[in-house]
């Protein structure tokens, strides 16, 4: 059976609210991308603008980027290897334009998992007080310069095809494939794709990263608990049903993992 991934809207095809929602995530994450989990939720009906709904609000005043910046700062706190030399031998410009890559992710995944925390404290929550119509007036920050676009998976050469879905985390058998777009994203540099797969996966698979994955997704939690209390968030009921929660499960698996691992890769093309 063929594999298939993950279903999404590119920011090629959205149209209408979903364009507008996706410019919206751009210009308050300050980011040239869109996230994964947002162009998987506008594959569903109505889904994405119930949930730009409930905090679209919180982010334009700034509460949970603010929040979840600063608790991802330092996010792997450890060692990082030596790049090697085919990382060393890019020409300064690539490198740069690497970074800028992998500086977006570090940006936007960390708001991304707010996001997710907030939804579901929302969800969980005991009764609220009356809402708050207004946060204080909040600027976001300038926009992260032009990126590399993302490749689709099939325009990707084999070897490196091969190495991006390692990294993929199927829900069970013949499910769709949820491959973190960081990945594929970075196989324009095949010598910072070839250090995730020598640095990155085994690091994963050995439990390295685990505990730093676990205070982040804690810390994140736990903020976001306590914004949406004060915020008295509330829940549009299309993001309450069963399938949206595996959605949310999935996701909440991987974001805090791709924090870590995008410190990770920044550091490394630091060194180099």
């Amino acid at each position: 059976m063929a594999k298939t991934y993950l279903a999404e809207v590119s920011t090629d095809e959205a149209r209408g609210e979903t364009a507008r929602i996706y410019e919206e995530i751009r210009r308050l994450t300050g980011v040239p991308l869109v996230a994964l989990i947002y162009r998987h939720l506008a594959t569903m009906p109505g889904v994405l603008d119930g949930l730009w709904r409930g905090v679209g609000l919180l982010l334009e005043g700034g509460v949970l980027q603010e929040r979840a910046w600063g608790l991802a700062r330092g996010a792997w706190p450890g060692a990082v290897p030596d790049p090697g030399a085919a990382l060393c031998a890019l020409p300064r410009d690539e490198l740069a334009r690497a970074a800028n890559v992998v500086d977006a992710y570090n940006r936007a995944n960390p708001v991304n998992y707010a996001v997710v925390c907030v939804i579901r404290a929302a969800r969980a929550g005991a009764p609220l007080p009356p809402p708050i119509s207004a946060l204080p007036a909040w600027t976001p920050p300038p926009r992260l310069g032009a990126i590399a676009p993302i490749p689709a998976m099939a325009a990707l050469a084999p070897a490196a095809r091969a190495q991006v879905d390692g990294f993929g985390k199927a829900a069970g058998d013949g499910e769709p494939v949820l491959v973190p777009t960081l990945y594929r994203h970075i196989a324009h540099w095949p010598a910072l794709l070839d250090v995730a797969a020598r640095e990155v996966g085994p690091r994963l698979a050995t439990g390295v990263f685990a505990e730093a994955i676990t205070g982040f997704h804690a810390s994140v939690a736990a903020a976001a608990t306590d914004i949406a209390q004060q915020r008295a968030l509330t829940v549009d009921p299309l993001l309450q049903s069963p399938a949206i929660n595996a959605v949310f499960d999935r996701f909440s698996q991987v974001i805090p993992e791709m924090v870590v691992v995008g410190n990770f890769l920044r550091r490394v093309i630091d060194r180099a």
